[in-house]
């Protein structure tokens, strides 16, 4: 059998105890845990050791906010870029790092697979339903960012449109009518509404 991907990263980095840690935030029954919020915290555990194993201890909430740079969508390519550069300053493998955050759903599969541990409620939890829905939305998001990148470059490519270096930027407003407050879709089911009494 396959090892699952949060197992093998637990080993390769080291994280003693976490494994027991997640499991006991997503079962408990007051204040649980949500899997993407285990799945970010997880992440900025793999970005902390990382920092910490290129011998550049991380000052007070620079873990946090360097996760936020590379993977928050409001965070424009640039700024993106710059906090990738610093962190290549100080020998860390961002490509790898990236490549080691996992999903929620890869923290669902270890939760269940590898520790056999299920919610108090096996009912789906609001957060959980909120989730599946991002998810939903971010994937769509993307598919018409790439489907709209390849059919620029396809038309600047046959002579077609005139267009320079380019990025496309898909962002989903969601503008409520009762209290005018507009929000991206995103930030809405992160903050569990607008500002509707």
């Amino acid at each position: 059998m396959t090892q699952l991907k949060v197992t093998r990263l637990i080993e390769e980095y080291g994280l003693t105890g976490i494994g027991e840690e997640l499991e006991e935030r997503w079962t408990r029954e007051r204040d649980r845990s949500s899997l993407r919020s285990l799945a970010e915290y997880f992440n900025r555990e793999l970005l902390r050791k990382t920092v910490e194993n290129s011998n550049s201890e991380p000052l007070d909430g620079e873990i946090d906010n360097i996760y936020r740079l590379l993977t928050d969508e409001d965070v424009t390519s640039g700024v993106r870029q710059q906090a990738r550069a610093r962190l290549k300053q100080r020998n860390v493998d961002v490509d790898k790092i990236e490549g080691d955050f996992v999903t929620y759903q890869s923290i669902r599969t270890y939760l269940r697979e590898h520790r056999e541990a299920t919610p108090p409620d096996n009912s789906r939890s609001p957060e959980d339903h909120r989730e599946t829905k991002q998810t939903t939305i971010q994937q769509l998001t993307s598919r018409l960012t790439t489907v709209t990148e390849e059919a620029l470059t396809e038309l600047r490519n046959a002579g077609n449109l005139t267009l320079g270096q380019f990025d496309v930027v898909v962002t989903v407003q969601v503008h409520c009518l009762d209290c005018d407050s507009r929000v991206s879709v995103l930030e809405l089911l992160k903050q569990e509404g607008c500002q509707c009494e």
